[in-house]
């Protein structure tokens, strides 16, 4: 395992008792779940990644795609080579061991099955390691026992590694004691199972490097993933588009503040132009940042979109670019001597504060009795 190869090779063996012949389809988003179901043999020795999935296609349609985001997780990219043997096995129930051991996984996309790399192989946020793979293979494949019978999870995956010398290294505070007896409920399981349990609920998560298994809080681990390099070019785009579209790359959720985008001008706000090329995700934030006033915040949810303290300062009290909408209008109808009346409305910042005061007292007790009426209607 120590020695490195000019090609990372990987070898699954998946067998089936029965056959049923296959045939060349065509296929659209309605039968994509059929061409899955339908049976497959293939013997490569050897074989680029891509040939392979090429040969699959040709026997069951399935369209597969291989992208770039994949290619850049693993050692030799597209030049990486697999020794796959697969025989009269349904196409759905081969593609998982066969990526498994790779820490790959297979979605369906509409009209294309794709290729993508698992969670724990993005996190490591560059190309994985001959070893890497193994080990985040293992991690993925191999079934682990409860602690009290096979000792602790590191021991085991050790074992399974061969003995490499793999640890466990936590960056995070917390009661490691309550974690700890929390994952032991995914045994058994695999080695991810376990540590996606570990990590459950605390704002934790995990990702490979070298032989350790580091645990970091996760708006760590997002502020890792904002720091993938990429080239971009924006002309005339919707702002929210362009942000969708790099944390996307990124891998990280994007949350906004209500009514932030009405801080930033229409004119910048839906004919966005950025051009970068070989810049961190974040550079590209920053560049946004400093051309909307808005702030990218990150938390442990993901990054989240705020209205900057010099963009509110320019507005003063004004929370959307234009002035702030008041809590509420009171309208006041006022007889005339013709018999008519002249409606008069005034915002809640224009009545003295007890009166304020009454009429929010009376709009929560309104709210309580519209949700108990609610509540009380019976169920159909």
């Amino acid at each position: 395992m120590k020695n490195m190869r000019a090609h990372w090779i990987l070898t699954v063996v998946v067998l089936a008792l029965t056959a049923r012949p296959v045939s060349l389809w065509a296929q659209d988003a309605a039968n994509v779940q059929g061409a899955l179901d339908r049976q497959v043999s293939l013997h490569e020795a050897e074989a680029l990644i891509g040939e392979v999935f090429e040969r699959l296609s040709a026997q069951s349609g399935v369209k597969f795609v291989l992208n770039d985001e994949t290619f850049a997780c693993l050692q030799y990219g597209d030049q990486t080579r697999m020794t796959v043997t697969v025989k009269n096995v349904r196409l759905r129930d081969a593609l998982t061991p066969i990526l498994a051991p790779q820490a790959l996984r297979w979605v369906v996309d509409g009209q294309v099955v794709r290729i993508l790399p698992s969670s724990a192989l993005a996190r490591m946020c560059r190309r994985a390691s001959y070893e890497e793979l193994q080990v985040l293979g293992l991690i993925h494949t191999a079934k682990l026992v409860p602690t009290a019978s096979g000792g602790s999870v590191i021991e085991q995956l050790r074992k399974v590694a061969g003995d490499r010398p793999l640890d466990l290294d936590v960056r995070v505070d917390g009661d490691s004691e309550k974690a700890l007896i929390q994952a032991e409920r995914a045994l058994p399981g695999t080695g991810a199972e376990w540590l996606d349990m570990l990590c459950r609920g605390r704002g934790w998560t995990w990702y490979l490097w070298g032989d350790d298994i580091v645990i970091i809080s996760q708006k760590e681990q997002f502020s890792r993933q904002l720091q993938r390099q990429v080239s971009v070019e924006y002309r005339n785009e919707d702002l929210v588009k362009v942000l969708l579209d790099l944390l996307a790359k990124a891998r990280v959720p994007l949350s906004m503040d209500p009514g932030v985008l009405n801080y930033v001008p229409p004119e910048t706000r839906h004919n966005l132009n950025l051009s970068m090329t070989d810049a961190t995700i974040a550079q590209a934030l920053e560049v946004i940042s400093g051309a909307t006033g808005l702030v990218f915040v990150r938390t442990d949810e993901g990054l989240r979109a705020e209205a900057s303290e010099a963009i509110k300062a320019k507005f003063g009290r004004m929370g959307t670019g234009q002035r702030q909408r008041a809590p509420f209008f009171v309208r006041f109808s006022i007889p005339t001597a013709a018999g008519a009346s002249i409606e008069v409305f005034m915002r809640a910042d224009e009545l003295p504060e007890d009166v304020v005061e009454q009429i929010k007292a009376r709009k929560a007790e309104l709210i309580r009795e519209l949700r108990a009426g609610a509540t009380s209607q019976p169920a159909e």
